[in-house]
């Protein structure tokens, strides 16, 4: 096939977005943990996306690990796709600038908003730093978002088969730019975040190396069946079944999958999942989401 699309998604939304997208413009699918640990990646394909959720208004460690992979890049038409519950930021240009970096360049990139599925603080500011809970969104208000992007897909899917150029898009430029200009995510959000996770011991780490320790904040409770769907799904292997329940080993991508995943609701991050309702994509099944070998 000369067009690929690799995709990195925790709840499906992104590998629904990814897999719309590739049967629009006939494109290979394959999953980014698949490759990720590979010593190099490379694509023979003349147009080559990149589909990804946006966290904590950035790009996920595990595609930067991906990106920093790959090789040839050259001549390519190269576009992304990122989906977000809250704002995409900047996070396609830092996706571009990494790309920049590899002789690569970014031609189109697009942002898709999908259902929160994230945690965000309630209205208890007396105990902010465990008030946090899962966002809930009514069935109207994600049926809108799948409509919308239904509709926006169809515009995606043209562009990309003429190989247009496409502006890059991004929302609050100035506010993410003066962010990164005060250096804030590397102190004040870092610091906001680990605190929730009730992780500490987080000094001389950035914002994005200290994301993995943010698993501290998980916690299964006694319903826990065992079945290990947790371990299978975890896209950086960040899960293992140890004495019949999940350890985390600190490696985590705060994509929440083995939360929302969990058929018996079983795991919580701290206090404020409990009884929540989960989401993942209606339109992804476990089993694509577990099946990653390509």
């Amino acid at each position: 096939m000369d067009k690929t699309i690799y995709y990195f998604t925790g709840t499906g939304n992104s590998l629904a977005v990814a897999k719309d997208t590739a049967n629009l413009i006939e494109a290979e699918l394959i999953a980014i943990p698949s490759k990720v640990n590979k010593p190099l990646i490379e694509n023979n394909s003349k147009v080559l996306g990149i589909v990804f959720p946006v966290y904590h208004q950035g790009v996920p460690n595990i595609v930067r690990k991906f990106i920093n992979k790959l090789t040839v890049l050259e001549d390519k038409y190269i576009f992304a796709i990122c989906t977000y519950g809250d704002s995409p930021g900047i996070s396609l240009k830092y996706l571009k600038e990494m790309l920049n970096n590899k002789n690569g360049q970014l031609r189109a990139g697009f942002a898709i908003e999908m259902p929160f599925n994230y945690i965000n603080p309630s209205k208890n500011i007396f105990n902010f730093f465990s008030s946090f809970t899962l966002r809930e969104i009514n069935e109207k208000e994600k049926n809108i978002l799948f409509n919308e992007w239904k509709h926006k897909s169809k515009q995606i899917a043209e562009i990309i088969n003429k190989q247009k150029e496409a502006k890059i898009e991004t929302e609050a430029e100035l506010i993410e730019q003066l962010v990164d200009y005060l250096n804030l995510r590397d102190t004040l959000q870092k610091y906001i975040w680990l605190k929730v996770a009730g992780y500490n011991n987080y000094k001389g780490l950035t914002m994005q190396e200290a994301l993995k320790y943010m698993d501290h904040g998980f916690k299964v409770e006694p319903s826990c069946n065992s079945c290990g769907v947790c371990e299978k799904i975890c896209p950086a292997d960040n899960i293992k079944i140890s004495q019949d329940k999940p350890q985390w080993l600190h490696n985590c991508e705060q994509c929440f999958a083995c939360l929302q995943w969990c058929p018996q609701e079983a795991i919580q991050f701290k206090e404020g999942t409990n009884k929540k309702p989960r989401y993942h994509h209606p339109d992804i099944t476990l089993s694509e989401m577990i099946k990653t070998d390509n």
